[in-house]
């Protein structure tokens, strides 16, 4: 019987700070559409940790869900792309303190000022098994300690995108979330690839270059945004592939593992696709000391995956 109220409670628990980040992600929402995207696009002189110039929405999105997450009584650790290290609120020694949330809090800024769907990505991990005295690596192995993944597009529409035990996705109506879609599944088999071929003369090895060619034998077509949140909705939704190789400029790659690639290789896993990183799948990457660390990144259905893995 114990167990089985730990397991609601926990379940509980889990709702609440989904609930505050659907809160979150509705002001930003809110922000966005009655501010003019040229004044949100305008460059602050600083670089966050990843190397990437910030934009005043950046800070403005940081500063919504930190201070909403800040609140929760179990959230003990936030991890934000534009924060040089991990934030612990208030009340860290608390005992109901056992989960860490990390997100990036507009992904596609660059966007901005062109009114492209942007977005915020995020992940829950569960610190239960954990003390305050036990280093942060040692409880989090990798990416399959992550619980709860997620996304919010800042589109058309407002679309909150949330894997758990299935992908469900609710839309923001009158400021509240509803539930559209409750099992989304990526065809195992699509028709689209998602890459930045400009980059192409920068990638190491002829590996990718095989691989389109490949895909575009079996009359694959192109389409890029630039907007990573944007680009893997889109995978989800019609099939096929998203990637962003290693290069030249970038040899470890240029998406931030614990910011977009754990939770996407979750979110991608729980819709019955795969994730790879040229040697294994994204979430069995050890978890990060460096908690900006970048990779590169496949994302896509089950056909897409298996086909570079053959090359």
């Amino acid at each position: 019987m114990f167990n089985n109220d730990f397991f609601f409670l926990n379940i509980n628990i889990m709702e609440e700070i989904i609930d505050i980040l659907k809160t979150a992600c509705a002001e930003i929402s809110t922000m966005m559409r009655n501010t003019d995207p040229l004044s949100l696009s305008k460059l602050i002189n600083i670089n966050n940790k990843s190397g990437d110039s910030v934009k005043s929405l950046d800070i403005i999105s940081n500063t919504i869900l930190k201070n909403h997450l800040s609140k929760s009584k179990y959230v003990k650790i936030i991890g934000s792309e534009e924060d040089d290290e991990l934030y612990y609120p208030e009340n860290q020694y608390d005992l109901r303190k056992k989960y860490m949330v990390c997100f990036d809090p507009l992904d596609g800024s660059s966007n901005i000022d062109s009114n492209i769907t942007v977005g915020t990505i995020f992940a829950i991990y569960d610190l239960s098994e954990s003390d305050n005295n036990t280093p942060l690596s040692d409880i989090l192995k990798n990416g399959n300690s992550i619980v709860c993944a997620g996304y919010c597009l800042y589109g058309s529409s407002t679309q909150f995108i949330l894997a758990t035990n299935t992908v469900q996705i609710f839309l923001l109506k009158n400021q509240q979330f509803k539930l559209i879609h409750n099992n989304l599944k990526i065809k195992e088999k699509g028709n689209i690839y998602s890459i930045n071929e400009s980059n192409k003369h920068k990638w190491i090895g002829d590996k990718n270059q095989q691989f389109i060619e490949k895909l575009l034998d079996e009359k694959y077509t192109a389409r890029w945004v630039g907007s990573m949140v944007t680009d893997c909705h889109r995978t989800l939704i019609k099939g096929g592939l998203f990637a962003y190789p290693e290069n030249k400029k970038d040899p470890e790659g240029k998406i931030r593992l614990l910011y977009e690639a754990y939770p996407f290789a979750y979110i991608f896993k729980i819709a019955g696709g795969d994730s790879y990183n040229g040697k294994k799948n994204i979430l069995d990457i050890e978890f990060p000391k460096n908690i900006h660390q970048k990779t590169p990144i496949y994302l896509g259905g089950m056909y897409e995956i298996n086909l570079f893995k053959s090359i």
